[in-house]
C-alpha cells in the first residue's frame, strides 16, 4: 500500500525546468505546480551603462609615452575607483555629507545654508583625492585628452539621470564649459573644461555651447581662497546671446574648491538669460574638501 502511494506522489511531483516550457492545453494544472515568474517591466527611461574597461589604443599609448603619463585610464569600472553614490554629496554645494545632513526643506546641508550660491544644483563624481585627483591632473597638466573624455562621459551619465529625474527635456538643456584664458590654453596645450564638456555631451546628448570667455587672471590654484573672487572680477564675459532660451544651463569644470569660478560664471549667465526662468547647474568631476585646501602661506600673493 505504501509503495503505491509513494509511486503516485513521485508521478505527480514536477521537476524544475528552466526556461519553463508552455504547458499543453490538454494537460490540467496540477495542485502544487510551479508558477512561472513574470518578466520584469522594461525601464521607463533609458538606462546608460558605464564604459567598460578597455586596453589603451595605439594613439593613447603613444600619447602616454610622449607626455610621460604612466597611470592607467580611469574607466569607472575597475577596482581602483568608481563614481560615488550621488547621495554622498550635498545637491547644492557638493560637499561630502552623511545620512540626514541635507535638509528636505531647502535641499542644503548645514555648511552651505548660510552661503549665497550662484547655481541651483551641483553634481559631482567624487571627492578630490587619490586616483581621481591624479586623473584630473593628468588631464589638466599633461594634456591627456583620453582621460578627460572618459571622465566627461561618466559625468554625462550622472547628469542625464538627474535631468531625467527633474523631467527636463534634453533638447532644452545646454552645456557651457568654464572658460580658460587663450594664452593659458596655448601654453598647456589643452582646454580641459572643453574636453570634459565634449565627453559630457557625447554621453548625454546635451548640446554644447561655448557661451563664456575669460580674459587674463592668474590660475585659481595659485591664488589664496579668500582672494579668488577678486581674481575673476570683470574677467568672465559672454560670447553670444542669439535667440537661445534654454530651461537649464550646466556649467562644466574639473574641480570645485571655493566655488568662486562657478559663481562668476553663473553671474554672467544669469545676466544673459535674466527673466527667462533658466536654471543653472554645475557639473564637476570632483569637489575639494576643506582639508585639501591650501592655506594663504602656500601662495605667493599679496594679502
Amino acid at each position: 500500500m505504501s509503495d503505491s502511494s509513494d509511486q503516485g506522489a513521485t508521478e505527480t511531483a514536477q521537476k524544475f525546468i528552466w526556461p519553463p516550457a508552455a504547458p499543453e492545453a490538454s494537460e490540467p494544472t496540477l495542485p502544487g505546480s510551479m508558477i512561472e515568474a513574470k518578466p520584469k517591466r522594461p525601464p521607463s527611461r533609458p538606462q546608460f551603462d558605464l564604459p567598460k574597461p578597455s586596453q589603451p589604443s595605439l594613439l593613447e599609448q603613444l600619447e602616454s609615452a610622449l607626455l610621460g603619463t604612466r597611470s592607467k585610464l580611469l574607466t569607472g569600472r575597475d577596482s581602483r575607483w568608481v563614481p560615488e553614490p550621488i547621495e554622498s554629496a550635498c545637491p547644492r554645494c557638493g560637499r561630502s555629507v552623511g545620512q540626514g545632513e541635507v535638509s528636505p526643506d531647502d535641499g542644503r546641508c548645514t555648511d552651505c545654508r548660510p552661503e549665497r550660491l550662484g547655481w541651483d544644483r551641483l553634481i559631482r563624481l567624487g571627492e578630490f583625492g587619490g586616483e581621481l585627483r591624479e586623473a584630473i591632473h593628468a588631464t589638466k597638466y599633461e594634456a591627456w585628452r583620453a582621460q578627460g573624455t572618459k571622465l566627461g562621459r561618466l559625468l554625462g551619465y550622472r547628469l542625464t539621470d538627474a535631468i531625467a529625474a527633474e523631467g527636463i527635456p534634453l533638447e532644452s538643456a545646454m552645456l557651457v564649459p568654464v572658460p580658460m584664458p587663450p594664452i593659458r590654453r596655448i601654453s598647456r596645450g589643452i582646454d580641459h573644461s572643453m574636453v570634459l564638456a565634449r565627453g559630457v555631451s557625447a554621453s548625454s546628448g546635451v548640446r554644447l555651447v561655448r557661451l563664456l570667455s575669460r580674459s587674463g587672471g592668474k590660475p585659481q590654484v595659485n591664488v589664496a581662497p579668500s582672494l579668488r573672487a577678486g581674481n575673476l572680477r570683470n574677467k568672465i564675459r559672454t560670447n553670444r546671446t542669439a535667440q537661445m532660451k534654454p530651461d537649464l544651463v550646466i556649467l562644466v569644470d574639473d574641480v570645485k574648491t571655493t566655488g568662486a569660478t562657478l559663481r562668476a560664471c553663473s553671474k554672467a549667465i544669469r545676466g544673459v538669460f535674466e527673466g527667462r526662468g533658466t536654471r543653472i547647474w554645475a557639473g564637476v568631476v570632483a569637489v575639494s574638501s576643506e582639508r585639501n585646501r591650501r592655506s594663504r602661506t602656500d601662495f605667493n600673493v599679496k594679502a
